[in-house]
Parts: C-alpha cells; sequence; structure tokens
C-alpha cells in the first residue's frame, strides 16, 4: 500500500509543493481526519489525511508537526479546489479550528449518496463496497490516534480512508447529473459548510437540548446561563462539556431552579464529583437566570400544537411527502421535515420562507402540498400499479 507519512516541515512543505502541481491536472482533493474527542475541550487533530487524482496519498501527522499547518493550509482554502469527504460536517469543523476557517468548494459523498436513495448516515466502508466492490479493513475503527508511533495497520486504514474518495466521487457525479441533483447536493453542501465555519454562540447553545421544550422562558434563561458555566468550566479543566455535567443535570436544575446547593448536590443526576464549589456556582447561574428580564428572555419552542382537524391534516400532508419521496427515491426529511408540516397544518395554509417551498424541494413536492391544502389533491391507493399515487 502506497502512501507519504509526513513528520517533518520540510517534508510536508515538499508534498504541499508536489500536490499543488498535482491539482493543477486535476482539481479535486481527496480529504480526511483523525481526531480524538474524548479527553479535552476542544478536539484535537492527530492526522490529516490528503489524496490526489493520481493516486498519490499524503498521512500528516498533526501531532508531529505542533499542530503548525502553514504549508497546507493555502491549499485547502484554495477556493477552486473541489475537496471529497465523507460525513465531513466533524472534519471541516474541527480543520476550521486549525486553518482559520473551513474548507470550502466540498462535496460529500455521505450527502450525494442520501440523495440517491442510500441511507442518510451510509458509512464509507458500505459506501465503497456497494458502488466499488471494494472490501475495507475496519480493525482501526476504534484506534487511540494520539499514541505514538502509529501503527503501520493505522496508517493503512488512514490511507483507505481517503484512497477511494476520486472513484466515488466519479460515480456518484454520474448518476446525480443523470437525474438531475447536482443542485441539490450542491445545495446541502454548501450548509454544511456554512455550519462549520459558524460556531454556535456561547449563548445559544442552550438551543442543542432536545429537553428544552419542556421549560418555561424563565426556565430557558436558566438553562442558557448553566450552558455558558459548563462551557466555561470544561474550558478551565480542558474536558468535554459534558464530562463536566451531562446534559440531563442541567436541564433538571433549570426546572427546579434550586437556591441551595445542597438541593443540586442531591440531585440523583448529580456527579458524585461534582463539588460544593461547583453546586455554588451553578446556584449563582439559576439566580442570574430567574433575574433575566422577559425582553432577555428566550422564546420558548415548544412544537406546534395540533387541534383534531390539523392533526389528520398533517397525517395528510406527511403521506403527499412519502409519495414524492418514493417516487424521488430519497429520505421523506430531505423534503420536509415532520416539525415543518406540522406548522404548515397548524396555519392549514403555505407558511412562507419554508425550504420546502423552495428551489427543487418546491419542485418536487411544494405543488402537491399546496394542491393537498386547497383540496385539489389527495392521495389513494392504485390498484392496477399496486403503489400510493397523488391524484
Amino acid at each position: 500500500m502506497s502512501y507519504d507519512y509526513i513528520t517533518t516541515h520540510t517534508a510536508l512543505e515538499k508534498t504541499c509543493a508536489e500536490f499543488r502541481i498535482l491539482l493543477q491536472h486535476d482539481p479535486r482533493l481527496a480529504v480526511d481526519t483523525e481526531f480524538v474527542t474524548e479527553r479535552t475541550y476542544a478536539p484535537v487533530l492527530e492526522l490529516i489525511q490528503i489524496a490526489a487524482a493520481d493516486g498519490r496519498i499524503a498521512l500528516i501527522d498533526v501531532q508531529a508537526l505542533g499542530g503548525q499547518l502553514d504549508a497546507l493550509r493555502p491549499i485547502l482554502l484554495d477556493a477552486s479546489v473541489l475537496k471529497l469527504v465523507h460525513a465531513g460536517n466533524q472534519d471541516l469543523s474541527i480543520l476550521r479550528a486549525y486553518l482559520g476557517s473551513a474548507p470550502d468548494n466540498v462535496f460529500d459523498t455521505q450527502i450525494a449518496a442520501s440523495y440517491l436513495g442510500h441511507p442518510l448516515q451510509m458509512g464509507y466502508g458500505q459506501m465503497v463496497r456497494t458502488h466499488l466492490r471494494v472490501l475495507l479493513e475496519k480493525g482501526e475503527s476504534y484506534s487511540d490516534w494520539t499514541r505514538r508511533p502509529l501503527t503501520q495497520s493505522m496508517l493503512d486504514y488512514a490511507a483507505d480512508d481517503v484512497r477511494h474518495l476520486h472513484a466515488l466521487h466519479v460515480k456518484l457525479k454520474q448518476q446525480l447529473e443523470k437525474h438531475g441533483r447536482t443542485e441539490w447536493v450542491s445545495e446541502a453542501c454548501a450548509g454544511m459548510v456554512y455550519a462549520a465555519d459558524n460556531a454556535i454562540p456561547l449563548r445559544e447553545l442552550w438551543r442543542q437540548f432536545s429537553g428544552r421544550t419542556s421549560l418555561d422562558r424563565r426556565g430557558l434563561a436558566v438553562l442558557r446561563e448553566l450552558c455558558v458555566w459548563r462551557d466555561e468550566e470544561a474550558q478551565r479543566r480542558n474536558k468535554p462539556r459534558r464530562s463536566v455535567v451531562k446534559d440531563d443535570l442541567l436541564l433538571e436544575v433549570a426546572r427546579r431552579q434550586p437556591s441551595d446547593p445542597m438541593a443540586i448536590l442531591q440531585l440523583r443526576s448529580a456527579p458524585h464529583g461534582l463539588g460544593e464549589r461547583a453546586a455554588r456556582e451553578m446556584v449563582e447561574r439559576v439566580k442570574i437566570g430567574r433575574a433575566a428580564p422577559p425582553a432577555d428572555q428566550p422564546e420558548t419552542e415548544a412544537s406546534v400544537s395540533l387541534d383534531d382537524q390539523a392533526s389528520a391534516l398533517h397525517e395528510l400532508l406527511s403521506a403527499v411527502v412519502r409519495v414524492r419521496a418514493i417516487e424521488a427515491e430519497i429520505a421523506p426529511s430531505l423534503l420536509a421535515p415532520s416539525e415543518a408540516l406540522r406548522q404548515i397544518a397548524a396555519a392549514r395554509a403555505e407558511v412562507p420562507g419554508m425550504a420546502v417551498f423552495q428551489g427543487w424541494r418546491d419542485r418536487i413536492v411544494g405543488d402537491a402540498l399546496r394542491g393537498a391544502l386547497a383540496g385539489r389533491v389527495s392521495v389513494a391507493w392504485d390498484t392496477d400499479a399496486g403503489r400510493l399515487v397523488l391524484k
């Protein structure tokens, strides 16, 4: 198995110069990373794998280089180079921390496959096996990438992660063009890059909590302060956020809003090592959140409430989307999330600004939804065809 293992700045500069020449002939660069998230506040980048269209592969040891990637930065941030990745949202976010911004002009093979009827989270190994008839080794999936020296097996595994991305790109691109879906994937990949390049503000971290809809506005203000405290504490300790305290404890404290630190320490969800100091600081954040004026309290995000008629309409709209999704051979959620359909059903009308009524989604399913809302479209079983159809 051929690849270059880069551990010095001299070798990195030489390799990058050679890759720049290769990219002049074919401006596609396969990119992957190996990183560790379990031990520190911020993920630690350990290895960057890059591959050119001619099969040249370089494994760049970020640890050996002290995290200094100046020679690589111009290539990864070159907008004229198409970066090929698989499930690259985390890779882009981590590269942003080291490069200053996330690489753009990206083609994600997992996203592309999802718009061609494959599962939303199709793994790289499964995709290589399906499209290229190549079986990859999985033995290093859970390896410790912080250890040195890296074993031959680990390096081989890392090289395989970029070895087949160019061939996958060719296959997927042909199918996307055949079905007229290139625009769909370009839009989705651009959205992934935007998300990677725009970190969630500290005071907005509470929006990531799935249980937040059970809180009122004051409770959300408390949760917001607790999230800020946890993030600051995680940074201070250089630990992952959830290793400081888990989400369920913050949610429980936001619900109860205790004024006594002992009340927090006695909660079942409180870790044994939380300590009185941390509990006191959490109580202080509770006080700050409770004191937030109404204008500074977050708006509640409870799911739209539906009466019986709206609930039935939601089922009809969901069926319309399902039929169109089956016809397009993609997941219904790629056309219209259920919550968007709930909002439409609650309004009994088209909701302006929704993605489902814009661009290619509008062409696939938007008119059908408008027709259902106007009483012109229904869902029926076609006995001759043996399938659901829109009438």
